[in-house]
């Protein structure tokens, strides 16, 4: 008895320690299957951050967007090589945990890479608008619209066409009027020697139909001859191209140029939206140049001078693209100008006294209204040829002008040159870059973010290292999944992902 007593304590003992040793080994294993997870984590957070380190430096420096260049600056996207990259990362610092010679074999689930730019400009907006979404507010330049929409449908072109349709048909007592008044000054003219009289609008319309250019840029300013094929870009897109003659002496001829104007300056939609793309406006303003203005927050070599320009007008050079936006603003300053006319008892008065003249020398009384209403077009047209070249210079003119900020006075319209257009030195009111501000915020967003990013991508590419540089092919965020061996024949997996 005392000995299998014996022998049973022993066999107790044997399978206690057993026991014990069994619950050590498994808390050891446990424990060394979670440190190696947690290696890999830190191994799989290592290699996408690893990655997105290589952000794409001109394009970060140039135009502050943090992306990786996954064609590494060549045209095709390369992701063989990325996910070399992201498995060589992983396994390096998986090898390095404590204990471990070798990560074994490694597979890994084709990664996800999220675009910079895909279907959306979620990410790229984000990138460009940090610090500036409170920098601007769209209030001011709705007010700008809603002006435009009523003055230009309730004054301009109800009123040119109601007053020329009354005259051709005879209604009213206008044509009466207006023959006694000829007859008068008919009579008026035969007892005196014949003074010239003077038609301001053969000069505008000379002037006009020279160009834009000729007409709306002052003596001085050089433009640009820079130009640049946009068709090999990421998102290409063709401008538009705008020039029109105009005959004062036709009422027919400015209200087709009127309709034009309508369908270049009518907001587009989205307009309520503006305070979102408010910040994209003001991006615009710090990194790209314009026609006016030379200062950016960064000097470096541009395939295009007019950048502003090519992003509201899209065509491939730079005289291109400041002749549509010169003839945008020449709408908005003209219709603007023209509803200052109109609402002007003294201006008004000065024109008639001058169509009542040539009403008389052409023989054509019945016509005063009408030449009347194309004197103060004309007006207005000059006016806004002097505001285009204040702008260029560097001056300001009012969004709407009073009677004190006005130029142009009859007088001057009566022996207008060259010269009294260009002398104009505004220093009230909005600038070139105001005008085109509220000229980008009549352009379609997408429109307008693809222009931006071919002249990134133009930019970018002048440098020999980034000759076939992408922006189609920019990276902004990685989702990777690795499968790994844990040791003691136990696998594991990870999942792990980052964005800038």
């Amino acid at each position: 008895m005392p000995r299998r007593l014996s022998g049973q304590l022993t066999v107790f003992m044997a399978l206690l320690f057993m026991l014990v040793v069994s619950l050590l080994m498994a808390q050891y294993r446990s424990a060394l299957f979670y440190a190696r997870r947690a290696d890999a984590e830190r191994a799989a957070a290592l290699s996408v951050s690893s990655l997105l380190a290589e952000y794409q430096r001109p394009l970060r420096d140039y135009y502050q967007i943090l992306s990786v260049d996954g064609g590494f600056g060549q045209d095709i996207f390369q992701e063989e090589i990325l996910e070399e990259r992201l498995k060589a990362v992983f396994a390096e610092n998986l090898n390095s945990s404590l204990g471990m010679d070798s990560a074994g074999e490694i597979q890994m689930d084709e990664p996800i890479f999220t675009m910079l730019i895909d279907g959306n400009w979620d990410f790229f907006l984000r990138e460009i608008s940090l610090n500036r979404t409170d920098a601007m507010l769209s209030e001011g330049l709705e007010y700008i619209i809603d002006q435009w929409q009523s003055k230009k449908k309730e004054e301009v072109l109800d009123l040119s066409q109601k007053q020329a349709e009354a005259v051709r048909s005879g209604e009213g007592q206008t044509g009466g009027e207006n023959k006694n008044t000829g007859a008068a000054e008919n009579e008026g003219l035969s007892s005196e020697p014949a003074q010239p009289v003077i038609d301001p609008r053969d000069f505008v319309m000379e002037i006009w139909n020279q160009g834009i250019l000729a007409a709306a840029c002052p003596a001085t300013f050089s433009v640009s001859e820079k130009s640049c094929v946009m068709t090999d870009v990421s998102f290409p897109e063709a401008g538009r191209r705008i020039q029109a003659a105009v005959d004062f002496g036709d009422s027919d001829s400015v209200k087709a140029l009127m309709d034009q104007w309508e369908n270049i300056l009518e907001p587009g939609s989205g307009i309520r939206e503006l305070v979102e793309d408010a910040a994209v406006r003001l991006y615009i303003g710090d990194v790209f140049q314009n026609a006016a203005s030379k200062e950016v927050s960064v000097a470096h070599e541009r395939v295009l001078d007019y950048e502003v320009e090519y992003i509201i007008a899209g065509n491939t050079s730079d005289r291109e693209n400041l002749e549509t936006v010169l003839w945008k603003l020449m709408a908005f300053r003209s219709v603007m100008n023209l509803s200052h006319i109109l609402m002007s008892a003294e201006k008004g008065m000065q024109v008639e006294e001058t169509a009542v003249l040539l009403s008389a020398a052409l023989l054509i009384p019945q016509f005063v209204k009408v030449i009347a209403f194309l004197l103060k077009t004309a007006w207005a047209f000059a006016e806004a040829l002097s505001d285009c070249r204040t702008l260029l210079k560097g001056g300001k003119v009012p969004l709407i002008k009073s009677a004190e900020s006005w130029y142009l006075s009859w007088e001057q319209m009566l022996r207008l040159d060259g010269g009294a257009l260009d002398g104009n030195s505004g220093d009230e009111g909005t600038d070139y870059e105001g005008y085109l501000q509220m000229l980008l915020l009549l352009t379609k967003r997408d429109t307008k973010y693809r222009r931006m990013t071919h002249l990134m991508e133009k930019n970018i590419r002048l440098l020999p290292e980034y000759a076939d540089f992408r922006m189609a092919h920019c990276i902004y965020g990685v989702q990777v999944i690795f499968d790994y061996e844990a040791g003691m024949g136990m696998k594991g997996r990870v999942q792990t992902a980052l964005s800038y």
